[in-house]
């Protein structure tokens, strides 16, 4: 995978991986990418992904980016080795063929084999710590014993080391227990055998696995008495009765009615904690288990626990690899649904910046260009968070994609997305939208605002001016009406439009920024660029949340028509 190799001028290199689609790098911890570096601006630049190339972007940053010594302009193609200069820090690219020259050490092991070990093992050696002492006992103490004795015991450790062995093939946990199964076969007289486990926090068992001997293929049903559950997944004893129609534990139970007669049940778990439990029953003949036969079950349990259980612990994380990677494959889609750069209209600045909450966001943001020139300007919130909200932004975004090409007008283009949303989402989602038009020759704004937080104009002469107009959320009511308003942007004015998440962000005593804070901000700084504001309203954020966890996403689109001083000036140069 391709990283970029962090150099800090006071402490060691570090490796960030370059596993998103957009990664973006500044002084905010809001980034994917934290650059302490007080030349750095707090959303400084973007590295992005596009097929097997990466592209650098200065996202309009106060002290700009270097690469290889030159101004970024534009989107700049990263090639192996090819230095980025943010401030003081230095990123090295590297796709995977850089040679850094680093160095690396090489770390031998030359410990000696263990010496050989007679293991003495007991029948209260149930569990696999007992199992692991009577190893360790056996290696520092070895004591004399008979010949029947010895016999015994070598008969045991041939049975964990064929349980080892066997199980060590099994590469899932279904696989797994069938292999314990046909090892239960092969070490007692059962006739018919079932695996039951609990998952981690419940209580409920199950049956994944259950057989009878020398017989492939539906096993019936087979009732397990309440009595045997409880002693052994409730208490961790084994069970041994060779005749249970007699035995006053059972004779009252299902075993009564099935007419089973010899039973043995083990514990199945690791060192005290019990998932499961073997069961093995013969329904015809009585006596057929002895206490030897307990004991070959119970050290079978003890060994094939382990693996069981790591089994377990494998598939659990085989299962979180795999979300994480449809989580990871979700996020690069709905990245690649926003715009990979602000749209480039003489006189105007535009700069767009989300940060979800989560891996995955539920705002959408976006700049669509009319063909007579016109701009589309829209930010969107959709009710909930995660991957449902997720997957409804798409579905947004590729409504409003397909119906402002055949309408003229915003309300003819939101009602038909209405229309659309309504009919396609649940009852209980909807989606808040602003949605603007803009004539960059006269500076004309036509808007609708759908249920979303009113964005707000602050004029170059200081006063605030709300845009609410518009109706209901979208996906609420099909036939619902819309109303368009206008307003006008003068040279010098800037508009704000801004997703709950900045208005909702709290601090650590649950009080919200609100939007007062938020227009104080932007008046406070209505002269600075469009990404320096970006930069302003973030950091007023950071300060008054104080490392309080956002709670929902924070996105904002600003839009900043240039004095004619500095539209004058780009001209020139």
């Amino acid at each position: 995978m391709a990283e970029l190799i962090v150099k800090y001028p006071d402490r060691a290199p570090d490796h960030f991986p370059l596993g998103r689609l957009r990664i973006t790098i500044g002084r905010s911890a809001r980034n994917d990418l934290c650059v302490p570096d007080p030349f750095a601006s707090r959303v400084h630049a973007e590295v992005r992904r596009e097929g097997d190339e990466y592209f650098l972007q200065d996202l309009g940053s106060a002290n700009g980016t270097l690469y290889n010594g030159s101004t970024v302009q534009g989107n700049i193609t990263l090639a192996p080795g090819g230095r980025i200069q943010i401030g003081e820090t230095e990123l090295i690219f590297d796709d995977g063929t850089y040679n850094s020259s680093m160095g690396a050490t090489m770390i031998t092991d030359n410990t000696t084999s263990l010496p050989e070990a007679t293991i003495a093992l007991h029948s209260s050696d149930r569990t696999t710590s007992g199992l692991l002492e009577a190893i360790e006992g056996a290696r520092t103490k070895p004591e004399e014993v008979s010949a029947a004795r010895k016999e015994k015991h070598s008969d045991l450790l041939a049975l964990i080391s064929k349980v080892g062995v066997t199980l060590l093939s099994s590469a899932s946990l279904l696989e797994t227990l069938e292999q314990v199964v046909s090892l239960v076969f092969e070490s007692v007289p059962a006739d018919r055998c079932l695996i039951m486990m609990r998952d981690e926090g419940s209580t409920e068992l199950k049956v994944p696995v259950a057989r009878l001997r020398d017989r492939i293929g539906e096993v019936g049903e087979i009732r397990v008495s309440r009595n045997v559950l409880e002693e052994v997944v409730m208490r961790g004893k084994s069970v041994l009765t060779s005749d249970a129609q007699h035995d006053p534990r059972f004779a009252s139970g299902t075993m009564v009615l099935q007419g089973v007669r010899s039973v043995l049940a083990v514990p199945l778990g690791v060192e005290s904690k019990v998932f499961g439990i073997i069961y093995v029953d013969s329904p015809i003949a009585e006596g057929r288990f002895t206490e030897d036969h307990l004991k070959v079950l119970t050290t079978l349990a003890s060994v094939a626990a382990i693996r069981v259980q790591n089994a377990r612990l494998m598939e659990a994380r085989l299962q979180q690899e795999r979300l994480e990677r449809e989580l990871q494959l979700a996020s690069e889609i709905q990245q690649r649904l926003q715009p990979t750069a602000p749209p480039s209209v003489l006189g105007y600045e535009f700069q767009g910046i989300s940060f979800p909450c989560y891996e995955i966001g539920g705002d959408y943001y976006d700049f669509i260009k009319r063909d007579d020139g016109r701009l589309v300007i829209a930010l969107g919130d959709v009710s909930g968070k995660g991957t449902a909200a997720a997957l409804l932004m798409s579905s947004l975004h590729a409504a409003i994609h397909a119906q402002a090409g055949s309408h003229d007008t915003l309300v003819g283009t939101i009602s038909a997305v209405n229309r659309y949303l309504a009919d396609n989402i649940p009852s209980n989602r909807f989606v808040t939208l602003f949605c603007a038009e803009l004539d960059p020759e006269s500076g004309a704004l036509s808007f609708l605002n759908a249920g979303h937080n009113p964005p707000l104009i602050v004029h170059s002469s200081g006063t605030v001016e709300q845009l609410a107009a518009g109706g209901l959320p979208l996906g609420i009511k099909a036939d619902a009406e819309y109303r368009e308003g206008r307003t006008q942007l003068q040279p010098g004015d800037v508009l704000v439009i801004y997703s709950d998440g900045v208005t909702e962000a709290a601090s650590p005593s649950g009080e919200e920024f609100g939007p007062t804070r938020l227009y104080e901000v932007v008046q406070r700084n209505v002269e600075a660029s469009a990404a320096g504001i970006r930069d302003r309203i973030e950091s007023a954020l950071t300060k008054f949340a104080q490392g309080t966890r956002a709670a929902d996403d924070i996105t904002l689109v600003i839009v900043k028509r240039q004095a004619e001083t500095q539209k004058l000036s780009v001209s020139a140069s």
